[in-house]
Formats: structure tokens, C-alpha cells, sequence
């Protein structure tokens, strides 16, 4: 597909919030797909959260990430509806990104912020993955730990609430490093990057994709910071019920964004970043459908 077809594709999803000033979407990100999943507009509906006051949605930094799936053969819809079984009928895929809590108060210290959800939507959210629905909850540094940490909990995750740090600090998971974990959904990537975010501990009956070690530190705001071991992870997958759920701990991977004044990329657009594309598609589609892509389509 043709630069002026993607970029035509970002102006149907817009652009990143003008206010947003230190990361916004990369222009000239190449959300192209060779294999696609799905004919064209034929593949599941996926829809990405805006109704919880996050910036990862189609009308803010997660364009990239709609452009990707739309180019994949999914339907990728805005979701600002409220959370209900009515409301999310129909959707292949619900997808949560770095969402708030808009009435935390603004001098609350980051790590202590709230649930972005009620109870009766993490309630609502959680009956509908049981009954079949597949969810992909994107966390991140403070405060968007917190802020879905009540919604990850209802599944069996803890997510930290604080940052992890690697030194060096550029944050790659290989196989070679055992950041990767080699399973369906990773067998074959190159390397993944991600770009400072949080971290989780998972229910034993999770799989997980990407686990830290010892050369990460957990900021640990109000206290020492502490290594991390391999029980920490940045992704993980979890069959629930009739349903799928996927954690991921960073949300910027998954896109193609451009920080701060000297637009260094972040996401799949980055230089160090070669599987991170292959990687979301793979999450996606075994959440879709419950099946793993060929090995043989890993690229």
C-alpha cells in the first residue's frame, strides 16, 4: 500500500491531541502488511477504549496501531460508548490503553492513582471475556499503572505501581536475553523494544510473552528500589473462560510515535524495534480468533 494510502488511513483515525506536544504520531510510519490476516474490512471488529481519558486512542497516538490492524484486515472502530454487554456486542477485540482516572486530584503522587474503571464496568468487562470476548489491556509507567490496576486485578494480574528501569537503558527482549519468551505468539521474532514502563505478576495459569531480570530495577517511589527476577513481566497472555486476555506493560511499542524535540522515534518505528510489529499482529489475531498464526508467516 502506497505512502498517500497510509497517510489517508492516519487522517481517518486523526492525529495525535495538539496539546500533547512531547510524543506524537510518526506521519511516516510504515504500517504496511505484506500478509495480511484478513481481507480487507473482512476481519473481527476491534474496538480501542476513548471513554476513560486515554491518550492511546484512534483520535490520539494510537493512529499507528489502528492503521496496522486496518491494513491486517480488521475492522478498527473508536469506542466512547459506555461499557456495557449491550455495547460490546458484535466486538472481536477490546482494546484499553493507558487509561485515568480524571478525578484523581492533580497533586496526588502519580503512583498513587486510581482506578480508571467502576466496579460495575470491571464487573461488566470481565463477564464479557468469560462469555467469550477477548481483551487487550495496555498498562504503562505511573499513573496509568494504577489506574488499571483494579481491571487487571479482576483477572488475576498485579500490576506494579511504579516504573522499571534497564541499564543500559535502551529496553530490547530477545530470545537471546530470555526477555523473549519463546511460545506461539513469539517463536521466530527478532527482537522487541520497548520504551520505560511498568511491570505485572501474573496468575500461574498465564503464559507469559516478555519477563525482566535482574539487570531491570523497579523504582520503587516510596521506598528502595528493588531488582526485578523473572516473575516480572511485560506481557502475558490468559484464556479465561470462553474468552482471551492479553497484559501488556507499555503502550508506546505498539504504536509509531515521534518524542520530543529531536522526534526520536518510539514504537515500531524505532530502529531497534524490528519485531514489534510481527508481535502486536500475533497478540491480536490469537485474541481474535483463539488461534496462533503460522510459523511460517512470522516476518
Amino acid at each position: 500500500m502506497s505512502r498517500i494510502t497510509t497517510a489517508a488511513l492516519f487522517l481517518l483515525f486523526a492525529v495525535a491531541a495538539p496539546g500533547f506536544a512531547q510524543q506524537v504520531v510518526d506521519p511516516d510510519a510504515n504500517t504496511n502488511v505484506s500478509d495480511p490476516a484478513f481481507a480487507a474490512g473482512k476481519g473481527p471488529v476491534v474496538l480501542i477504549d476513548a471513554g476513560h481519558a486515554e491518550n492511546q486512542t484512534l483520535a490520539g497516538n494510537y493512529a499507528p496501531f489502528g492503521a496496522l490492524l486496518a491494513h491486517d484486515g480488521y475492522v478498527v472502530r473508536d469506542f466512547a460508548k459506555p461499557i456495557s454487554a449491550a455495547n460490546l456486542a458484535g466486538a472481536g477485540v477490546l482494546v484499553i490503553a493507558e487509561p485515568l482516572n480524571p478525578n484523581d486530584p492533580p497533586n496526588r503522587p502519580k503512583y498513587q492513582s486510581t482506578s480508571a474503571f467502576t466496579s460495575q464496568e470491571i464487573a461488566t468487562i470481565t463477564d464479557w471475556v468469560k462469555a467469550g470476548g477477548a481483551l487487550l489491556m495496555v498498562a504503562d509507567h505511573p499513573p496509568y499503572a494504577g489506574s488499571l490496576r483494579p481491571l487487571a486485578a479482576s483477572f488475576g494480574f498485579d500490576i506494579e505501581m511504579y516504573a522499571a528501569q534497564h541499564v543500559p537503558r535502551e529496553e530490547y527482549f530477545s530470545l537471546a536475553n530470555g526477555g523473549l519468551v519463546d511460545g506461539p505468539l513469539t517463536h521466530g521474532l527478532p527482537q522487541i523494544q520497548t520504551f520505560y514502563g511498568a511491570a505485572f505478576t501474573a496468575p500461574s495459569a498465564a503464559t507469559p510473552l516478555l519477563r525482566f531480570d535482574k539487570s531491570w530495577t523497579m523504582l520503587v517511589t516510596d521506598k528502595p528500589p528493588r531488582p526485578m527476577t523473572g516473575s516480572d513481566l511485560r506481557g502475558a497472555t490468559l484464556a479465561v473462560g470462553k474468552g482471551r486476555v492479553v497484559l501488556l506493560a507499555e503502550a508506546g511499542a505498539w504504536s509509531a510515535q515521534l518524542a520530543g524535540p529531536k522526534k526520536h522515534p518510539i514504537g515500531f518505528n524505532a530502529p531497534g524495534a524490528e519485531g514489534n510489529k510481527r508481535f502486536i499482529r500475533n497478540v491480536v489475531y490469537w485474541l481474535a480468533t483463539s488461534a496462533v498464526p503460522a510459523v511460517e508467516a512470522v516476518k
